[in-house]
């Protein structure tokens, strides 16, 4: 596992939920067509009608096979995302695991990663921290 990798956790977990939001927002297309019709009331007179709808057979496997691709898309996403985190809870040192899960799991900066941490650690001591251990 090197940077890189650690970094593109954030921008996982942000494209799984795009990519949630994308499902639930698919658009429906009316289609149009036209039918002969006649008044309720004597004397009864014919008329061409404009009727518009939702194509529901089409709309239905449309929004079928977006939704297979999307999830699909999310669950490697996912399998990714729970490989970093599973990598960072497998760090023996404590301080480090911390560190790292603060940084990319939780997307804080290195000062908000020195606060959380405490004991006088500054966000360069940090910072270092990270990148002595990626380095190895």
């Amino acid at each position: 596992m090197d940077k890189k990798q650690l970094g593109q956790l954030r921008h996982l977990k942000t494209e799984i939920e795009l990519l949630k939001k994308q499902i639930g927002s698919i658009e429906t297309r009316t289609t149009s067509d036209s039918v002969q019709a006649s008044q309720v009331d004597f004397p009864y007179i014919e008329y061409t009608a404009k009727i518009e709808g939702v194509d529901m057979q089409e709309y239905s496997r449309k929004l079928r096979r977006l939704q297979r691709k999307l999830n699909r898309k999310i669950d490697e996403l996912m399998d990714a995302a729970e490989e970093t985190e599973e990598y960072i809870n497998s760090i023996d040192d404590s301080l480090t695991r911390q560190i790292l899960f603060l940084r990319y799991v939780n997307g804080l900066t290195w000062e908000q990663v020195a606060a959380s941490i405490g004991g006088g650690n500054t966000a360069d001591s940090v910072r270092k921290v990270s990148e002595r251990f990626l380095e190895n």
